[in-house]
C-alpha cells in the first residue's frame, strides 16, 4: 500500500479574530501512529480541522503528497484522508447501519453503485467496533459511548489511508478506550494506515504512539518517541503540572504520575 505524506508548513489558523495556530510546521510520519497531547485550548483540534480542510488556514499550507489539500477535489481527498471530529452530530432518526454506510460515500461517483465491497467494508467496521447488534437502532437512542463507537465505525468504513481522530475515546470507559486504541493499532499494522489522533490521557498516548507530539500555545513544543517527549520537564511546561515519570513495568513505555498539591506522604 502506498504511504501518503501529510504535512503543514508555517500554518496559522483560528476562529474569527482569534489566532490559535501560528507559524506551525508539522510532518506526519507515514505509516505510523502519531498522538497529539496538550492542555485545553492549545490548538490540538484546530490543527486536525485545518489539516483535514474543515478549517481554512490564515497563512501557510497543508500538503498531501506534496500537493495543497485545497487544490485537491473533495471526493478525491476523502478517498485518502478521513476525519473523525470532536462531538460529531448525526442526522435525526438515522440508524447505526445507515450512518456507518455514509463512510462509503467518497467511493461513489455519479455512475458507480453500491456493491459487495461496500457491504464488506460496512460489515467489517460494525464487527470491529462491536456494534453489530446495534445496526438497526437509531443513533440518537444510544449512549454516549455507543455513539462514539458508531462514529469510529463510519471512519473505518471509509477505508482511507490517512485517518485523523479528535479524541476518539471520548465518552468511553477504560475497557472500551483500550479496545478502540487496540483496534487502531490493528488498522495501522494490517493496512498500513497512517493515524493521527488527539488524546487527553498522557499514559495511553505514550503507550499507543509511535510518534508523540506535545503542543503548547498553538505551536509544537516537543515531538518524537514517547520516551523523549513524556518527561517531567515537558509535563511541567505543557501542563503546568509537577509529576514523576517512570517506566511501565509491562511495556517499558513512560508513565506519568501527577503529584498535585495534596499528594499522600509515605507511611510505614
Amino acid at each position: 500500500m502506498t504511504k501518503h505524506s501529510l504535512s503543514a508548513h508555517q500554518l496559522s489558523a483560528g476562529y474569527a479574530d482569534t489566532i490559535i495556530l501560528e507559524g506551525l510546521d508539522f510532518q506526519v510520519p507515514p505509516g505510523q501512529i502519531t498522538v497529539i497531547v496538550g492542555a485545553n485550548a492549545c490548538g490540538k483540534s484546530t490543527l486536525l480541522r485545518t489539516m483535514s480542510r474543515l478549517l481554512p488556514p490564515r497563512h501557510g499550507q497543508v500538503l498531501l503528497d506534496g500537493k495543497s489539500i485545497h487544490r485537491t477535489a473533495p471526493r478525491q481527498l476523502a478517498q485518502v484522508l478521513g476525519l473523525l471530529p470532536q462531538s460529531p452530530i448525526a442526522p435525526e432518526g438515522i440508524t447505526v447501519a445507515d450512518l456507518v454506510s455514509r463512510g462509503r460515500h467518497p467511493h461513489h461517483g455519479m455512475i458507480s453503485r453500491w456493491g459487495r465491497k461496500d457491504d464488506e467494508a460496512v460489515a467489517q467496521a460494525l464487527e470491529a467496533t462491536n456494534i453489530v447488534e446495534l445496526a438497526e437502532r437509531p443513533v440518537d437512542e444510544l449512549s454516549g459511548g455507543q455513539r462514539q463507537r458508531v462514529w469510529i465505525a463510519m471512519a473505518l468504513a471509509q477505508q482511507t489511508q490517512v485517518l485523523l481522530l479528535d479524541e476518539p475515546t471520548t465518552f468511553l470507559d477504560i475497557s472500551h478506550q483500550v479496545e478502540v486504541l487496540d483496534l487502531l493499532i490493528d488498522l495501522n499494522q494490517q493496512r498500513g494506515t497512517t493515524i493521527v489522533m488527539v488524546l487527553h490521557d498522557l499514559n495511553l498516548a505514550a503507550r499507543y504512539a509511535d510518534h508523540l507530539v506535545a503542543m503548547a500555545g498553538g505551536r509544537i513544543f516537543a515531538s518524537g518517541p514517547p520516551a523523549d517527549v513524556l518527561t517531567e520537564a515537558n509535563v511541567r511546561h505543557v501542563f503546568g503540572l509537577e509529576s514523576r515519570v517512570i517506566a511501565d513495568p509491562t511495556s517499558g513505555r513512560p508513565i506519568m504520575l501527577p503529584l498535585g498539591r495534596h499528594r499522600m506522604a509515605k507511611t510505614g
